[in-house]
Protein backbone atom coordinates (compact mmCIF):
# COMPACT_ATOMS: atom_id res chain seq x y z
CA UNK A 1 0.00 0.00 0.00
CA UNK A 2 1.10 3.72 0.40
CA UNK A 3 1.97 6.33 3.41
CA UNK A 4 3.79 9.79 3.50
CA UNK A 5 6.77 10.26 3.70
CA UNK A 6 7.81 14.44 4.06
CA UNK A 7 10.83 15.36 1.53
CA UNK A 8 13.57 17.97 2.65
CA UNK A 9 12.01 20.79 0.84
CA UNK A 10 8.94 20.33 3.06
CA UNK A 11 6.37 19.12 0.31
CA UNK A 12 4.98 15.17 0.48
CA UNK A 13 5.92 12.37 -1.31
CA UNK A 14 4.66 8.68 -1.62
CA UNK A 15 6.32 5.66 -0.16
CA UNK A 16 5.21 2.41 -1.97
CA UNK A 17 5.69 -0.74 0.61
CA UNK A 18 4.75 -3.25 -2.18
CA UNK A 19 4.71 -7.34 -2.26
CA UNK A 20 7.93 -9.50 -2.09
CA UNK A 21 7.06 -10.02 -5.99
CA UNK A 22 6.20 -7.31 -7.55
CA UNK A 23 6.37 -4.67 -5.60
CA UNK A 24 2.89 -2.81 -6.32
CA UNK A 25 -0.57 -4.25 -7.79
CA UNK A 26 -3.48 -3.06 -9.74
CA UNK A 27 -5.47 -3.33 -6.67
CA UNK A 28 -2.69 -0.56 -4.59
CA UNK A 29 -3.03 2.01 -7.49
CA UNK A 30 -6.29 3.41 -6.45
CA UNK A 31 -5.04 4.06 -2.57
CA UNK A 32 -2.18 5.94 -4.10
CA UNK A 33 -4.62 8.10 -6.38
CA UNK A 34 -6.63 9.14 -3.39
CA UNK A 35 -3.59 9.85 -1.00
CA UNK A 36 -2.27 12.09 -3.32
CA UNK A 37 -5.56 13.86 -3.85
CA UNK A 38 -5.96 14.23 -0.66
CA UNK A 39 -2.12 15.92 -0.50
CA UNK A 40 -3.12 18.07 -3.43
CA UNK A 41 -6.17 19.41 -2.12
CA UNK A 42 -6.37 19.72 1.85
CA UNK A 43 -7.98 22.86 2.39
CA UNK A 44 -10.78 23.00 -0.09
CA UNK A 45 -13.96 25.32 0.81
CA UNK A 46 -16.44 22.33 0.83
CA UNK A 47 -18.22 23.17 -2.35
CA UNK A 48 -15.48 23.03 -4.24
CA UNK A 49 -13.66 19.64 -2.48
CA UNK A 50 -17.19 18.26 -3.49
CA UNK A 51 -16.43 19.34 -7.19
CA UNK A 52 -12.84 18.11 -7.60
CA UNK A 53 -13.87 14.64 -5.48
CA UNK A 54 -16.39 14.22 -8.40
CA UNK A 55 -14.19 15.52 -10.83
CA UNK A 56 -11.75 12.67 -9.43
CA UNK A 57 -14.04 10.30 -9.42
CA UNK A 58 -14.66 10.34 -13.06
CA UNK A 59 -10.60 10.17 -13.44
CA UNK A 60 -10.15 7.64 -11.42
CA UNK A 61 -12.91 5.55 -13.85
CA UNK A 62 -10.96 5.98 -16.98
CA UNK A 63 -7.55 5.16 -15.32
CA UNK A 64 -9.09 2.38 -14.38
CA UNK A 65 -10.35 1.15 -17.71
CA UNK A 66 -7.22 1.98 -19.42
CA UNK A 67 -5.30 0.09 -16.34
CA UNK A 68 -7.44 -2.89 -17.12
CA UNK A 69 -7.23 -2.77 -20.71
CA UNK A 70 -3.29 -3.29 -20.44
CA UNK A 71 -3.11 -5.14 -17.36
CA UNK A 72 -0.77 -7.43 -18.69
CA UNK A 73 1.33 -5.02 -20.28
CA UNK A 74 1.90 -2.57 -17.55
CA UNK A 75 5.39 -2.25 -15.50
CA UNK A 76 3.26 -1.89 -11.83
CA UNK A 77 6.63 -1.52 -10.41
CA UNK A 78 6.82 2.33 -11.72
CA UNK A 79 4.68 3.35 -9.57
CA UNK A 80 7.23 3.51 -6.70
CA UNK A 81 9.60 5.98 -9.20
CA UNK A 82 9.64 9.01 -7.82
CA UNK A 83 9.31 10.37 -11.60
CA UNK A 84 6.10 8.21 -12.30
CA UNK A 85 4.48 9.55 -8.77
CA UNK A 86 5.11 13.04 -10.26
CA UNK A 87 3.81 12.36 -13.28
CA UNK A 88 0.76 11.00 -11.63
CA UNK A 89 0.11 13.55 -9.03
CA UNK A 90 0.13 16.33 -12.11
CA UNK A 91 -2.49 14.55 -13.72
CA UNK A 92 -4.81 13.80 -10.54
CA UNK A 93 -3.99 17.82 -10.10
CA UNK A 94 -5.63 18.75 -13.43
CA UNK A 95 -8.29 16.16 -13.46
CA UNK A 96 -9.43 17.27 -10.29
CA UNK A 97 -8.98 21.13 -11.28
CA UNK A 98 -10.48 20.86 -14.62
CA UNK A 99 -12.71 17.54 -14.65
CA UNK A 100 -14.61 17.10 -17.94
CA UNK A 101 -12.72 20.57 -19.26
CA UNK A 102 -10.36 18.46 -20.03
CA UNK A 103 -10.12 14.80 -22.16
CA UNK A 104 -9.96 12.31 -19.16
CA UNK A 105 -9.86 9.58 -21.66
CA UNK A 106 -7.38 10.58 -23.47
CA UNK A 107 -5.42 12.01 -20.77
CA UNK A 108 -5.54 8.31 -18.52
CA UNK A 109 -4.48 6.28 -21.57
CA UNK A 110 -1.52 8.59 -22.30
CA UNK A 111 -0.34 7.96 -18.24
CA UNK A 112 -0.74 4.34 -18.65
CA UNK A 113 1.12 4.39 -22.31
CA UNK A 114 4.14 5.81 -20.21
CA UNK A 115 3.81 2.99 -17.51
CA UNK A 116 4.37 0.37 -20.39
CA UNK A 117 6.79 -2.49 -20.14
CA UNK A 118 7.69 -2.28 -23.72
CA UNK A 119 7.85 1.27 -23.76
CA UNK A 120 11.66 2.81 -24.85
CA UNK A 121 13.39 5.49 -22.96
CA UNK A 122 12.74 8.23 -25.72
CA UNK A 123 8.95 6.95 -25.33
CA UNK A 124 8.81 7.18 -22.08
CA UNK A 125 10.00 11.13 -21.92
CA UNK A 126 7.07 12.14 -24.67
CA UNK A 127 4.76 9.88 -23.38
CA UNK A 128 5.24 11.70 -19.69
CA UNK A 129 5.91 15.15 -21.59
CA UNK A 130 2.03 14.15 -23.18
CA UNK A 131 1.09 13.72 -19.73
CA UNK A 132 1.33 17.33 -19.18
CA UNK A 133 0.78 19.11 -22.44
CA UNK A 134 -2.82 16.98 -22.99
CA UNK A 135 -4.78 19.26 -19.71
CA UNK A 136 -3.99 22.41 -21.77
CA UNK A 137 -5.21 21.14 -25.30
CA UNK A 138 -8.77 22.21 -25.95
CA UNK A 139 -11.17 19.40 -27.79
CA UNK A 140 -10.47 21.50 -30.96
CA UNK A 141 -6.76 21.21 -30.50
CA UNK A 142 -7.57 17.60 -30.27
CA UNK A 143 -9.18 17.05 -33.19
CA UNK A 144 -6.77 19.19 -35.28
CA UNK A 145 -4.10 17.40 -34.39
CA UNK A 146 -5.31 13.94 -34.80
CA UNK A 147 -6.42 15.48 -38.68
CA UNK A 148 -3.37 16.61 -39.56
CA UNK A 149 -1.62 13.13 -37.90
CA UNK A 150 -4.18 11.33 -40.27
CA UNK A 151 -2.95 13.11 -44.08
CA UNK A 152 0.84 13.48 -42.89
CA UNK A 153 1.60 10.56 -41.15
CA UNK A 154 -0.55 7.47 -41.86
CA UNK A 155 -0.61 5.61 -45.17
CA UNK A 156 -3.60 3.36 -45.89
CA UNK A 157 -2.60 -0.49 -47.10
CA UNK A 158 -4.30 -0.54 -50.49
CA UNK A 159 -4.18 -2.97 -53.32
CA UNK A 160 -5.52 -1.69 -56.27
CA UNK A 161 -7.37 1.62 -55.88
CA UNK A 162 -7.31 4.67 -53.76
CA UNK A 163 -10.82 4.32 -53.03
CA UNK A 164 -9.80 1.95 -50.59
CA UNK A 165 -9.29 4.86 -48.00
CA UNK A 166 -12.70 6.05 -48.07
CA UNK A 167 -14.03 4.37 -44.94
CA UNK A 168 -10.68 5.50 -43.11
CA UNK A 169 -11.20 9.59 -44.25
CA UNK A 170 -14.70 8.99 -43.72
CA UNK A 171 -14.49 8.83 -40.02
CA UNK A 172 -11.98 11.40 -40.00
CA UNK A 173 -13.98 14.19 -41.41
CA UNK A 174 -17.09 13.07 -38.82
CA UNK A 175 -14.84 12.26 -36.18
CA UNK A 176 -12.20 15.37 -35.74
CA UNK A 177 -13.66 18.60 -37.08
CA UNK A 178 -11.72 21.53 -37.99
CA UNK A 179 -12.61 25.20 -36.37
CA UNK A 180 -12.79 28.12 -39.29
CA UNK A 181 -10.91 30.34 -37.25
CA UNK A 182 -7.79 28.59 -36.60
CA UNK A 183 -4.81 30.87 -37.04
CA UNK A 184 -4.66 31.23 -33.27
CA UNK A 185 -4.70 27.79 -32.32
CA UNK A 186 -2.36 26.88 -34.45
CA UNK A 187 -0.28 29.26 -33.05
CA UNK A 188 -1.04 27.66 -29.60
CA UNK A 189 -0.33 24.33 -30.34
CA UNK A 190 2.89 25.33 -32.01
CA UNK A 191 3.59 26.96 -28.36
CA UNK A 192 2.96 23.65 -26.90
CA UNK A 193 5.44 21.70 -29.03
CA UNK A 194 3.43 19.84 -30.50
CA UNK A 195 4.29 21.10 -33.86
CA UNK A 196 5.90 23.06 -36.48
CA UNK A 197 4.51 25.81 -38.40
CA UNK A 198 6.93 25.97 -41.57
CA UNK A 199 7.63 29.44 -42.40
CA UNK A 200 9.59 28.87 -45.73
CA UNK A 201 8.26 26.13 -47.81
CA UNK A 202 4.83 23.80 -48.41
CA UNK A 203 4.43 20.57 -48.25
CA UNK A 204 3.42 19.64 -51.97
CA UNK A 205 0.18 17.50 -50.73
CA UNK A 206 -0.55 15.43 -54.15
CA UNK A 207 3.46 14.60 -54.23
CA UNK A 208 2.92 13.28 -50.56
CA UNK A 209 0.13 10.81 -52.25
CA UNK A 210 2.18 9.94 -55.14
CA UNK A 211 4.90 8.51 -52.54
CA UNK A 212 2.80 7.12 -50.42
CA UNK A 213 1.15 5.07 -53.21
CA UNK A 214 3.95 4.03 -56.22
CA UNK A 215 1.53 1.28 -56.85
CA UNK A 216 -1.25 3.47 -58.32
CA UNK A 217 0.15 6.65 -58.81
CA UNK A 218 3.90 5.98 -59.63
CA UNK A 219 4.00 7.43 -63.23
CA UNK A 220 0.98 10.02 -62.79
CA UNK A 221 0.85 13.74 -62.88
CA UNK A 222 -0.22 15.72 -60.48
CA UNK A 223 -3.29 16.40 -62.24
CA UNK A 224 -3.75 13.28 -63.01
CA UNK A 225 -3.79 12.03 -59.47
CA UNK A 226 -6.01 15.03 -58.41
CA UNK A 227 -8.62 13.88 -60.84
CA UNK A 228 -8.26 9.89 -59.77
CA UNK A 229 -9.36 10.67 -56.02
CA UNK A 230 -11.35 13.83 -56.94
CA UNK A 231 -13.27 10.78 -58.66
CA UNK A 232 -13.06 7.26 -56.95
CA UNK A 233 -11.84 9.02 -53.48
CA UNK A 234 -14.24 11.59 -52.33
CA UNK A 235 -13.07 11.86 -48.64
CA UNK A 236 -9.80 12.19 -48.92
CA UNK A 237 -10.09 15.14 -51.84
CA UNK A 238 -12.16 16.67 -48.76
CA UNK A 239 -9.67 16.23 -46.75
CA UNK A 240 -6.87 17.27 -48.93
CA UNK A 241 -8.75 20.68 -49.89
CA UNK A 242 -9.47 21.21 -46.38
CA UNK A 243 -5.51 21.19 -45.55
CA UNK A 244 -4.86 23.52 -48.48
CA UNK A 245 -7.73 25.65 -47.95
CA UNK A 246 -6.40 25.89 -44.42
CA UNK A 247 -2.87 26.19 -45.49
CA UNK A 248 -2.16 22.99 -43.09
CA UNK A 249 0.82 22.02 -45.99
CA UNK A 250 2.53 24.42 -43.74
CA UNK A 251 2.47 22.55 -40.25
CA UNK A 252 4.45 19.56 -39.48
CA UNK A 253 3.48 17.28 -35.81
CA UNK A 254 6.82 16.82 -33.42
CA UNK A 255 7.16 13.34 -32.03
CA UNK A 256 4.82 14.87 -28.96
CA UNK A 257 2.38 15.46 -31.14
CA UNK A 258 2.22 12.53 -32.92
CA UNK A 259 2.22 10.63 -29.95
CA UNK A 260 -0.97 12.60 -28.61
CA UNK A 261 -2.76 11.92 -32.39
CA UNK A 262 -1.73 8.10 -32.27
CA UNK A 263 -3.32 7.48 -28.78
CA UNK A 264 -6.13 9.33 -29.31
CA UNK A 265 -7.15 7.40 -32.44
CA UNK A 266 -6.34 3.94 -30.42
CA UNK A 267 -9.97 2.69 -31.27
CA UNK A 268 -9.65 2.31 -34.68
CA UNK A 269 -5.47 1.99 -34.78
CA UNK A 270 -6.34 -0.73 -31.82
CA UNK A 271 -2.84 -3.00 -32.57
CA UNK A 272 -0.26 -0.19 -33.14
CA UNK A 273 2.71 0.01 -31.59
CA UNK A 274 3.97 2.81 -30.23
CA UNK A 275 7.74 2.17 -30.26
CA UNK A 276 7.52 2.04 -33.98
CA UNK A 277 6.30 5.77 -34.23
CA UNK A 278 8.49 6.74 -31.48
CA UNK A 279 12.15 6.10 -32.33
Amino acid sequence: MSQRQKISDGSSGIQINGNVNCGISYSDVRDIVLDLFKQNFPKLLEEAKEQALQNLKEYEKHLDESLKRRLEDVDFNKFKDPNTQYILNNSISYAARKGKKIDLDLLSETLVTSLLKSNTDILNIISEQAVEIIPKLTLESINMLTFLFSFFNIRMVVSESISETEEFYKKIIETHSIPANNKVLIGYMESLGILSNLHIGRNDVYNKIKLDYPGIYKNSSKSDIQEDIQKNAPNLFKVIKMIEDNRFDKVELTPLGMLISLINMRNYLPSIDYNEWIN
